[in-house]
């Protein structure tokens, strides 16, 4: 288990690098031109950094995440072969690689077009999805019998994300309300070794290798400043980004927890779907939290955007905002079209919002190939 949980934990880090960079959170600011595609929203499967482990500039987040899942299934399949006299904790354990199994699967379908499983066939991130539920939901399972009340709760609201993410909102919305309030379930990153780093933390304030991009500093919640976000001037300048590295406040050091599910998410979950009064007595509980004003608006469409803004600050970070922006079908910022870095970079910005499968798979994989 051990080892599972280190091997989550680098995918978890490496995800949160790879989504904020294709999103409109980090800017690239190093001299790796390669790596240049992700942020420019134009990768391809053939990219090098599409390849790398969690500790590289720019990390896959295919070739990690498929580790811990497949790390997470094998751990499962062993538990399941044997019996409770011969493994303490059994059903328990069988709870926590279940769980961690639907996050990694979850984590591959948001940041990719395709994945495949085990040499399988090419599959859309709906179907990844798919997948992630039903090992939620035995982790759900498995924690309920063993009185894991923790993992319970972590299963309910990466199922919930998962049905919302296949489109079922009425599903996702009966295991969103079963959260407890105040729940939140954190990994634990660690200053050694390099790949249990806070990936967040080693990239931007470590390294400088990303910073927080121009269009994601100071962000507002009713004309004030939300401090969920802030940002500031590192004073780094690596010479490879117009102007110096921006810092964000939410990871400050290698050991900085970094949470996986949380009753936030699951209020917002329920926001989206229900809309109306209740999505914003969610969103003012939210804000009230930070002490920062109420929604103002009116109307469902204005609802909407608060609650898809709320999600942005909420969740900042946290690896949801690239397949918020995919999903949702929000505006690219910068537009497609757009000069990519003007005089430091060049090229001009895509429009893809998701990666498609490495060639590490498709040249690998013998029923993608077909055996060739």
């Amino acid at each position: 288990m051990n080892g599972l949980e280190a091997d989550f934990l680098c995918a978890h880090g490496a995800f949160l690098v790879v989504t904020a960079d294709l999103s409109d959170e980090y800017e690239d600011t190093n001299a790796g031109g390669d790596n240049w595609s992700l942020d420019r929203r134009r990768p391809q499967g053939q990219n090098a950094w599409a390849d790398n482990d969690c500790t590289g500039f720019l990390p896959s987040g295919y070739v990690p995440a498929s580790r811990a899942r497949w790390v997470a299934d094998n751990v499962v399949n062993l538990l399941e072969s044997w019996s409770d006299a011969e493994v303490a904790m059994r059903t328990q354990r069988l709870a926590r690689a279940s769980l961690l199994a639907g996050f990694s699967l979850s984590m591959l379908g948001a940041a990719h077009c395709t994945i495949a499983l085990d040499s399988g066939p090419e599959i859309t991130s709906v179907q990844a999805f798919a997948e992630a539920e039903q090992r939620f939901s035995n982790a759900l399972q498995h924690a309920q019998s063993s009185g894991a009340g923790d993992i319970a709760s972590a299963a309910l609201v990466g199922r919930a994300r998962v049905k919302l993410y296949q489109g079922d909102g009425q599903g996702a919305v009966s295991d969103a309300r079963q959260v407890p309030e105040g729940f939140r379930m954190d990994i634990y990153p660690s200053d050694a070794p390099n790949r249990l780093n806070n990936r967040i933390w080693a990239t931007n304030l470590f390294n400088f290798s990303f910073g927080v991009a121009p269009w994601t500093r100071e962000l507002m919640t009713g004309g004030v400043l939300d401090p969920r976000t802030i940002t500031y001037d590192t004073g780094q300048n690596t010479g490879w980004a117009p102007g110096n590295v921006w810092g964000q406040s939410k990871y400050t050091s290698a050991s900085s927890p970094m949470p996986i599910a949380r009753w936030e998410e699951a209020q917002l979950i329920i926001a989206e779907v229900v809309g109306g009064d209740e999505a914003v007595g969610i969103i003012d509980g939210l804000r009230d939290v930070h002490g920062l004003p109420h929604f103002m608006g009116m109307g469902e469409a204005e609802i909407r955007q608060a609650v898809i803004d709320e999600r942005q600050r909420e969740l900042w970070f946290e690896g949801f905002r690239a397949y918020d922006i995919h999903r949702l079908n929000l505006p690219l910022v910068p537009a497609p079209g757009e000069p990519y870095q003007l005089g430091v970079k060049g090229g001009s910005y895509g429009d893809q919002t998701c990666i498609p499968i490495p060639i590490i798979e498709t040249f690998n994989n013998p029923t993608i190939r077909g055996g060739a």
